[in-house]
């Protein structure tokens, strides 16, 4: 791969990479982190089979009426995500009874 300056190591190559060292990209837009607790960070749309994977999941997101969290806020403010719980516990209920109340 042009640009690549790291290696990967695997006993099965069918299985996938199973274990990373430093690696990253020439331009830093993708960066791989192989220690014991690893990462991967993609600064850049990361498209599979034509299509945007964020979008996708912004899409589904917003589809299932989700809330974007914040996780750093809600680890600051724990009473943020039991807001977001209740409220996403009440709208299930006024869904499911808006549901059964236009069945009849």
């Amino acid at each position: 791969m042009p640009g690549f300056n790291g290696s990967y190591t695997t006993s099965n190559p069918n299985a996938g990479i199973r274990a990373i060292s430093s690696t990253s990209i020439a331009d830093a837009k993708i960066n791989i982190d192989g220690g014991e607790n690893g990462s991967m960070r993609v600064d850049v749309p990361l498209i599979v089979n034509s299509r945007d994977v964020l979008k996708e999941l912004d899409e589904m997101r917003d589809a299932l009426l989700l809330l974007k969290r914040n996780v750093d806020m809600e680890a600051k403010y724990p009473r943020l995500k039991e807001i977001k719980d209740e409220y996403e516990a009440a709208l299930s209920k006024y869904t499911t009874f808006d549901t059964l109340k236009e069945s009849n």
